[in-house]
Formats: C-alpha cells, structure tokens, sequence
C-alpha cells in the first residue's frame, strides 16, 4: 500500500461528493452489511456519508485505507453500479 494509492482513492472519492452511493461493510468473518447513502463531504484522512433510513438520518464516516483493504466497497448508483477503486 503506496501513499500514491490512497491519493487515488481519496481523489476518486472527492468526484463523488453529492453522488448517490451502496457501500458494503464487512462485519466478520462471513457477515456484511450493505447500505446506501450519499457521499457528504471528504476530509484529510475520512470522508463521511449521509445514510436516510424511514425516520433518521445518520452520518458514518470511513478511513481511505478503508476502501483499499476492501474493509468497505463503494459502488456508484448510476446505471453500471460502478466500484470506487
């Protein structure tokens, strides 16, 4: 893992600001926990986003190493459900 990579990722993730997002987190050793949000902001070394579930709305922020241990995937809704890195 190169300092190169996680500008990548952090780059990539910056372009998504605003955009409608799944994400699945892993919770264990065969457990996942899918969900879906939009990108609210980035920061130096998170970036966080708004999930809207019935009644509540609430803000979960990830580490950029994150998505590149495969921690969290990151997939764009638009009409190829494209993956973030």
């Amino acid at each position: 893992m190169t300092s190169k990579s996680v500008l990548r990722v952090k780059e990539m993730v910056e372009s998504s600001v605003g955009k409608k997002i799944k994400f699945k987190v892993r919770k264990g050793k065969n457990r996942s926990q899918m969900s879906e949000g939009v990108i609210a902001g980035t920061y130096p070394a998170i970036f966080t986003v708004h999930v809207y579930n019935k009644d509540f709305k609430r803000v979960i922020s990830f580490n950029y190493i994150d998505v590149l241990t495969n921690y969290v995937e990151v997939f764009l809704c638009d009409e190829e459900q494209t993956r973030i890195v």
